[in-house]
């Protein structure tokens, strides 16, 4: 009896441990990553402390991975997709602003809608130029976006 419960232990660790080569979330690494690595600008200062996501514009198949990395205090940042620091696929992406500060806990600032090319062999300069949008958030801002109705 304990030794078929030994046995039965075993194969279950076996299957939840899979055969290798997936993400820390368990996906399988289905898009190619490059370097990608730069500057975040608001109003042409450097921007930080704060979390940005890269969401794709352009849909692949099913292989569409968001981009994202915690912007140091003086706007640097690294890509990762499966990892941290681990690059992003190249392609045009939109610029989503996570929570700031030192502990990223303070909302966002209301910014224009951005977006930033990472390119095919991968970067250390790319550059995402960010602007106010001021106090009323306008239509198409990352506060106000502007819905369209699907065709």
């Amino acid at each position: 009896m304990i030794r078929s419960v030994n046995i039965l232990l075993l194969l279950f660790a076996i299957t939840i441990s899979g055969c290798g080569g997936d993400d820390a979330a368990g996906s399988k690494r289905t898009v190619k990553t490059v370097p990608a690595s730069g500057t975040l600008t608001l109003d042409d200062k450097p921007f930080g402390p704060i979390h940005i996501d890269l969401l794709p514009i352009e849909k692949k198949g099913d292989n569409v991975r968001t981009a994202k990395a915690d912007v140091n205090a003086d706007g640097t940042f690294v890509l990762g997709t499966y990892e941290e620091a681990d690059g992003a696929a190249p392609g045009n992406y939109r610029v989503v602003l996570g929570n700031m500060g030192e502990n990223l806990m303070e909302p966002p600032p209301a910014v224009q809608d951005t977006q930033v090319l990472v390119p095919e062999g991968g970067g250390d300069s790319i550059k995402i130029i960010l602007k106010s949008a001021g106090k009323d958030a306008g239509a198409g801002s990352l506060l106000n976006p502007t819905i369209k109705k699907a065709k």
